[in-house]
């Protein structure tokens, strides 16, 4: 190949990279993306990776290192600053975060001698033999022929993926990962476009051999959830934890088939309501009743109404019973931050619109500094906190020694969770009775309406 020929062929190909590139990142951020905390407080984390990456300091944007397949680095702190050390080499001082980003495939552009140069590919669109644009990433084993020799595009096939070992064990995850200081400690984030973020979600929360139906319904109220922590959490370091706290959120290692069929079978797919996205909660039993938002947690939400739920019906979280002494009564209001030494009564003072749940208590005793107390606690899922407590739809009994000092109080309830929005019990229910995801929602979602494309 003559040098012009090859300018040529340079040209070409690199205006072909410069439109694809521009086509292929709109795609990608389509869904945008959400950042997960996966790890903090951790004095040294380690970190693998399976495809294309390298080490990035965001202080100054500057590429740090291009990370080989299965490379190996331990990221520390040293002093005050964050240090990252591998194999080709170590990287210190770094007071900002450093983020271990996904980079594009290796792609070889040939002369007749043979490789000239690597230009990056990972998200780029091409043209097919048949005059159809497919992405680069599903092309198996795509490759360029040049002077009666063929390159492989390294790196085309496959998925990116990066393992993050910590005291905890290792698990992997799509996406990228970035680590900070909070506090003087290491907090790990995984940074992952949402659609990806709900593979490690959906089956985290709701089992995957339940009907498609149900899961399609649990990947939108996920999907909904995710995008109002983005909004809410703009500016934070993260949006939403990989516990309970948010939603679970377990990685790849999590993701089914099942659940990634309803994931992609329902992508892009919100739920609106007044053309706002809807704060979709969900639980894990409504034990037979959904509430009023006001009277579980604080503000009314014109969505998120109380209901009768037949379908949630199950023998796991139903008819619990639990009996605590006026002792154990104590250490639970003392882990809620409620202070007794000795607790004398607790009192029904109101319930939810139901009926069926406790939204307000009286708790009397003595305090901390021996004087007598009485603490009223308010909203149905304090309640359940303060109490430890499966749910607050339970009743319970007194029981009181020959000085009137109670002795012992005896729960029985139904449900699991806070009793907001939708049940994933009820769920199941509902998709077994023969109930699409939409129905279902638009049951457990007062008024919403659905819509594409997240809702722009």
């Amino acid at each position: 190949m003559k040098l012009n020929t090859f300018k040529m062929y340079l040209i070409a190909i690199s205006a072909l990279l410069c439109v694809f590139f521009q086509a292929g990142e709109a795609c990608a951020a389509a869904a945008g993306t959400i950042r997960a905390a996966l790890v903090s407080g951790a004095e040294t984390l380690d970190f693998q990776v399976s495809g294309n990456y390298e080490i990035v300091d965001l202080a100054t944007d500057k590429v740090l290192a291009e990370l080989k397949k299965g490379e190996t680095c331990q990221v520390e702190i040293k002093g005050s600053r964050i240090a990252v050390k591998g194999r080709q080499a170590s990287f210190s001082s770094f007071k900002g975060p450093v983020e271990v980003r996904e980079s594009d495939s290796s792609a070889a552009v040939i002369s007749a001698s043979g490789v000239v140069k690597d230009l990056g590919l990972e998200k780029l669109m091409v043209i097919n033999g048949n005059g159809k644009t497919v992405s680069l990433q599903t092309t198996v084993n795509p490759a360029i022929r040049a002077a009666g020799r063929m390159i492989e595009f390294k790196g085309s096939s496959g998925l990116n993926l990066i393992t993050l070992t910590s005291s905890s064990g290792s698990k992997r995850y799509r996406g990228g990962l970035e680590f900070c200081l909070e506090a003087g400690k290491l907090t790990a984030v995984n940074i992952v476009n949402i659609e990806d973020y709900l593979r490690g979600v959906v089956p985290s929360e709701m089992p995957s051999d339940w009907p498609a139906e149900a899961l399609k319904a649990q990947a939108v109220a996920a999907r909904n959830y995710a995008l109002q922590s983005v909004e809410t959490t703009r500016g934070d370091t993260f949006n939403v934890y990989n516990t309970m706290t948010s939603q679970v959120y377990g990685g790849y290692d999590a993701e089914t088939a099942a659940a990634n069929k309803a994931v992609e079978g329902t992508r892009g797919i919100v739920m609106l309501s007044g053309g706002k996205t809807v704060s979709a909660f969900f639980h894990s039993s409504s034990g037979g009743f959904t509430e009023n938002s006001e009277d579980v947690w604080s503000g009314r939400l014109s969505y998120i109404r109380t209901k009768e739920d037949p379908y949630d019906k199950n023998s796991k979280h139903y008819n619990w019973e639990v009996t605590y002494s006026a002792d154990q009564v104590r250490d639970k209001l003392a882990a809620s931050g409620y202070k007794f030494s000795k607790v004398t009564d607790v009192v029904e003072l109101e319930r939810t619109s139901s009926g069926a749940r406790v939204m307000e208590i009286a708790v009397k005793g003595t305090g901390a500094d021996g004087k007598s107390l009485r603490v009223e606690i308010k909203n149905a899922d304090k309640v359940r906190s303060a109490l430890g407590l499966k749910s607050a739809l339970f009743k319970f009994t007194n029981k009181y020694d020959s000085r009137g000092n109670l002795t012992v109080i005896g729960f029985k309830g139904s449900g699991w969770g806070h009793g907001l929005g939708m049940s994933q019990y009820g769920a199941r229910g509902m998709a077994q009775k023969g109930y699409d995801y939409q129905e279902i929602l638009k049951y457990y979602y007062s008024g919403i309406k659905f819509a594409d494309d997240y809702g722009r």
